[in-house]
């Protein structure tokens, strides 16, 4: 029997990240979110939760991290609904964005 290298969650991870890239960079129009990149995923076991990692890669500013934040936060449920749409998942678990600063 073959082994089974990467779990279920993580193969949902991986779906998710290419997902919300896509939706973040094609169909959010809050332009305090343009520019950044989904470093990657953590989805919590039950399946429930993910953690987004985001990556501003144009600007050092701390205040613009902050921005990026809050159109994040605008744009949540917005994200979420597509995800939703756009993967055939039992359940859509609820998303936190942690934002990184590439450059510290």
């Amino acid at each position: 029997m073959p082994s089974q290298d990467f779990k279920r969650s993580d193969r949902i991870a991986d779906l998710i990240k290419v997902e919300i890239s896509k939706i973040i960079n094609t169909e959010v129009k809050d332009p305090r979110v343009v520019g950044i990149t989904v470093l990657g995923v953590n989805i919590s076991p039950d399946m429930k939760k993910a953690d987004i990692f985001i990556s501003d890669s144009n600007s050092f500013s701390d205040i613009k991290i902050e921005e990026i934040k809050i159109g994040l936060e605008k744009s949540k449920g917005f994200i979420r609904r597509k995800l939703s749409q756009n993967l055939d998942l039992r359940r859509t678990p609820e998303i936190f964005f942690k934002v990184e600063n590439l450059f510290y």
